[in-house]
């Protein structure tokens, strides 16, 4: 008798319930993410969300209370994405980033489509008390894990956790708000000259830091 069984297709594995539910909500925070960044916060209705994600509103109500719900879900992961995008470029790189190519990283992700979320998000919490509250706590989880990312960098160790804190929250702000006006005003001579500048200051700082420690080791020597 001749054995078939190699030949049959197998039958696909049956999903669990848990992968399932991750299924579904993995859907609904891309389409989310997608939604905002192509047609913004105002229109990212959750009649757009579930034609984007194919889950009805029961399907979506059954994982989220509510929009707000939804969308402060999409900027955590935004932020994930970020920060693991981060990580993998510095990986990438044959050796560890000096401060300007990390700054230059920085830029980038800040330019990312994904990173137009949380223009949107932001935008619309000026007027939206409990999306500010919400969003605020997503923020400072997300400035603290780019700080860590940050004092993976060499030459960080030498700023304290103050200064390190105020110069990637400046960089942040330098950065964000380049993306939104080079979309009405590009001036890409600047951008450089700006980026270059970010990256003298920083390093001007560590030189500086480490002229006084050599300093203080010469005097007590």
């Amino acid at each position: 008798m001749v054995d078939n069984s190699a030949t049959m297709p197998r039958r696909p594995e049956r999903r669990t319930q848990q992968e399932r539910r991750e299924a579904t909500i993995g859907r609904l925070i891309d389409a989310t993410v997608e939604a905002i960044a192509e047609v913004g916060y105002a229109r990212a209705s959750l009649g757009e969300i579930c034609t984007r994600s194919g889950v009805s509103r029961g399907g979506l109500f059954r994982h989220f209370d509510s929009r707000l719900d939804l969308m402060v879900t999409a900027a955590d992961e935004v932020a994930r994405r970020h920060i693991d995008r981060i990580r993998e470029q510095f990986a990438e790189l044959p050796e560890p980033p000096t401060l300007a190519e990390a700054f230059r990283l920085m830029r980038a992700r800040h330019r990312a489509t994904e990173n137009v979320v949380w223009f949107e998000l932001m935008v619309a919490a000026r007027t939206d008390p409990d999306l500010r509250a919400r969003l605020s706590e997503v923020g400072r989880r997300f400035f603290d894990d780019i700080v860590r990312v940050g004092r993976t960098v060499p030459g960080s160790e030498l700023f304290t956790d103050a200064e390190l804190e105020m110069l990637l929250n400046t960089v942040e702000h330098t950065f964000d708000g380049e993306a939104i006006r080079r979309e009405i005003d590009p001036d890409p001579e600047a951008e450089e000259q700006r980026l270059q500048l970010i990256s003298e200051f920083a390093e001007f700082y560590v030189t500086r830091r480490l002229t006084e420690a050599a300093d203080g080791d010469t005097e007590r020597g």
